[in-house]
């Protein structure tokens, strides 16, 4: 698990010599080595600037820039799993290894004239970049994006960098401008659909693809790999126990994040049973939340669950004042984001840093076996006939129960809707009539685009809406926020972070099955609850309900919005992207109690901190309203 920086052409020559390392802004991603090489063609030139966090093979000659202008020169973040195998699957074609490591397995195999048909055999997450010796770039990324890749181009629209942050790119002055639409994503979904990023002349470079750019301009990108279909396999525990078995392989101390869930238990009862003792990492709120938060506590869970199996846990005590947090987690996550979330995982990787280089977590579970709520209310939408759909939203304006009524009125928004939007819709923050009074700038068919172009791409080709929102949350939700906020604060803690249900065998289990059969009403991914209760879960974390990072975000903007709400109104997010009086009147209608809207109010003190920081120069104000005030315990 390392960062890298990729400079060409112009952007490489205008470094001055004694500058600062382009690498400087990735030390927290490689703590353990650096190592820097220019490559100079005549007419093209390169400089390849990395940083090393040691895993597996911490021998020295595993350090990058790997290889030698002669043959290629590598950088390269991630883990290959599978890379024993692929190692002697090499050696049968007369290669020969000089180190024990993954990276020079990968460096063989993007040498060999079938690299294309050879990475379709690859199990792990990685994002790379080779110079080849007559300057030609590969570079790609692992088939979900679990690990980070960004191309900034030049104003000529060449490609001028590559980085696994954005940070880099921007301090060597290629990120141009902030882009609005960004910030409006960031604000309607609390995430950034890729492959934009917030600034203008940096994209996300496509997860599952391999693509190249010749010398000398690197004015043209063709496409050298993506990730095909996967085999289907119908076994989901026995692809679950070869992925653990293959992650828990490293020379460094591996650790679990346990949650109490079903997903993190079956990653317990799996190590376990393979003699794995810790270190295990829970977390708690050091405050309770209050009881009008819509989370069940973890804790009891966890103990109850190290209690079973023998796992001695170290507990994380969580600061749930993520309000004053929000400067760190924009700082943290680089791209237009207001998840929650991560401030919990930046905690537990930082606590967990002093005892395990590797954590193990049960993210993606969800989008691959269809486990959120949103595709339960999709697979009951396609049930009903489209001439009776409006009618059905009518009657959903019946007053509902409060606990249940915003998912009430987001079903009659989705009956009132045609199947090409319930892929944005069920995610979506803002119903069409608010977002067009709050952005009168940014309009929603620009924000909603990309979910449109891939749910319209299943639907054309006949596929159900539920498929074509599984495929949304695959190539855009699932890389744009729990891979994305994953990466950047475990690494933030230099902890390199896998994700053992996203392994290839798992992925096969997964998509080899037709969407409708991976949710029961009442039951999201059913296949894998089974398949998790047959392989050791106990019932007591089966038929638990979901639940997610217990931070009382609803409580205090309700105790603290208003007071808060005074400064950050100020910000000029509200002159450039966000019109002011109707945000003024969605925070009120949080705080007065009339609605909940305590994440889409989080969402807009997110913005305004990124917008302050990347956008409107000399501005910071909300970033310190909001990291320097104080909140009662909340109780």
């Amino acid at each position: 698990m390392c960062g890298f920086v990729l400079l060409l052409n112009r952007t490489a020559r205008n470094r001055p010599p004694s500058g600062p390392d382009p690498c400087a802004a990735l030390a927290h991603r490689g703590p353990d080595a650096e190592g820097h090489l220019d490559l100079d063609g005549g007419a093209w030139r390169a400089e390849l600037h990395f940083r090393r966090l040691a895993v597996v093979d911490l021998d020295p000659r595993s350090d990058q820039p790997f290889g030698t202008p002669e043959r290629g020169v590598m950088v390269y973040n991630g883990e290959i799993y599978n890379a024993p195998r692929l190692r002697e699957l090499l050696r049968g074609r007369r290669v020969a290894f000089t180190t024990k490591g993954d990276t020079e397995v990968l460096y063989e195999l993007l040498l060999q004239p079938d690299a294309p048909r050879l990475l379709d055999q690859v199990d792990g997450m990685f994002a790379f970049a080779l110079v080849l010796p007559d300057g030609e770039i590969r570079y790609g990324r692992d088939r979900l994006g679990v690990k980070p890749l960004y191309a900034a181009s030049d104003a000529a629209g060449r490609l001028a960098a590559l980085a696994s942050e954005i940070e880099p790119l921007r301090a060597a002055g290629l990120a141009g401008e902030a882009d609005p639409v960004a910030v409006a994503q960031g604000a309607m979904f609390l995430w950034t659909p890729p492959p934009r990023t917030g600034w203008r002349r940096v994209c996300a470079v496509p997860a599952g693809t391999v693509l190249a750019a010749r010398a000398p301009a690197y004015d043209e990108v063709s496409p050298r790999w993506r990730a095909g279909p996967v085999a289907p396999a119908e076994d989901i525990g026995a692809a679950v126990r070869t992925s653990v078995a293959r992650q828990l392989r490293a020379d460094v101390t591996v650790g679990l994040l346990l949650s109490g869930g079903l997903d993190s238990t079956w990653l317990a009862v799996e190590m376990a049973g393979r003699g794995f003792s810790g270190p295990s990492f829970a977390a708690r709120p050091r405050t309770p939340a209050a009881r009008a938060e819509p989370f069940e506590d973890d804790a009891p869970y966890a103990a109850r669950v190290s209690r079973r199996l023998g796992l001695p846990l170290t507990w994380v005590d969580l600061d749930v004042d993520v309000l004053r947090r929000i400067p760190e987690l924009v700082a943290t996550t680089e791209v237009p984001f207001g998840d929650p979330a991560a401030v919990a995982l930046m905690q537990l990787s930082r606590a967990a840093r002093g005892e395990a280089t590797v954590l193990l977590s049960g993210l993606g579970v969800e989008e691959l076996f269809l486990g959120y709520e949103r595709y339960q209310a999709v697979w009951l939408l396609q049930r009903f006939p489209a001439w009776a759909r409006p009618a059905l939203g009518a009657t959903s304006a019946v007053p509902a129960p409060r606990r249940y009524r915003g998912r009430a009125d987001k079903f009659g928004r989705l009956l009132q809707l045609g199947a090409l939007d319930w892929s944005w819709a069920t995610q979506a923050y803002y119903s069409r009539r608010e977002w067009a009074a709050l952005s009168p700038l940014v309009g929603l068919d620009a924000i909603t685009e990309r979910h449109r172009e891939v749910a319209g791409a299943v639907l054309d080709a006949g596929g159900t809406p539920l498929a074509a929102l599984a495929e949304c949350d695959r190539r855009l939700f699932l890389p744009g926020l729990n891979l994305l906020y994953a990466d950047r604060a475990s690494m933030r803690a230099s902890v390199e972070l896998r994700v053992p249900f996203l392994g290839e065998p798992v992925v096969a289990a997964a998509l080899g099955a037709v969407a409708e059969d991976q949710v029961r009403l009442g039951d999201g991914k059913a296949r894998f609850r089974a398949a998790a209760v047959a392989s050791g879960v106990p019932q007591f974390v089966a038929r638990r309900p979901k639940t997610g990072f217990g931070a009382p975000v609803r409580s205090l903007l309700r105790e603290h919005g208003a007071r808060l709400w005074r400064e950050v109104r100020r910000s000029p997010l509200f002159d450039d992207v966000f019109d002011r009086r109707t945000a003024d009147r969605l925070v009120a209608e949080h705080v007065q109690g009339r609605r909940d809207r305590g994440l889409a109010v989080f969402g807009l003190l997110c913005a305004a901190v990124w917008w302050e920081r990347n956008a409107a120069a000399g501005a910071g104000r909300t970033a310190d309203v909001l990291s320097g005030y104080e909140a009662a315990a909340v109780g």
